[in-house]
């Protein structure tokens, strides 16, 4: 499937709003309890967001539709870098055809381009079995299991250059 990415602008945010408010959505794909956003709420933190030097958010684009969005943000544990992932693809007639492992082996590489990043991590919640089977079809590995405000999450993490044994 052909898709292209761009820079999230504030104008993306009426379907974003449209995801946010997705409750069904939000309990696949969020650990943070459910609350309805306004576009004005939406706007003020988005604009926060937007100004981080150390991140950056895009927008999905199919068919000239903004079908989802990708977040990156460069955070440094101890002494290393990686990059935090985040990815939510709002058409749900898009899920489970390689989109989502597409696009996230691309900002893999894309993250890995940048010399200080050693690994890519994230964090998913273990009942939302597409997304992990797309983060293994990208070579993630779960590292961890926990309860964060009562929902059961993996982390897992893509290392730099770690050998992939097929």
């Amino acid at each position: 499937m052909n898709w292209k990415e761009r820079l999230l602008e504030l104008d993306d945010l009426p379907i974003i709003l449209e995801w946010y408010n997705d409750e069904e959505l939000h309990n696949i794909a969020d650990v943070k309890p459910f609350k309805r956003y306004t576009i004005e709420e939406l706007r003020e933190y988005w604009t926060k967001k937007l100004a981080r030097s150390y991140a950056s958010y895009h927008v999905i684009i199919v068919r000239d539709e903004v079908i989802g969005r990708v977040g990156l943000k460069k955070t440094k544990y101890d002494d290393t870098y990686v990059m935090e992932y985040s990815i939510l693809i709002g058409v749900s007639n898009l899920y489970s055809k390689g989109l989502g492992t597409e696009i996230t082996k691309y900002f893999i590489s894309k993250s890995f381009l940048d010399f200080d990043i050693q690994a890519v991590v994230l964090q998913v919640r273990e009942d939302n079995k597409r997304a992990i089977r797309c983060y293994e079809k990208a070579e993630f590995k779960k590292v961890k299991s926990y309860i964060e405000n009562e929902v059961k999450v993996y982390d897992m993490h893509r290392i730099k250059n770690e050998k992939i044994a097929r």
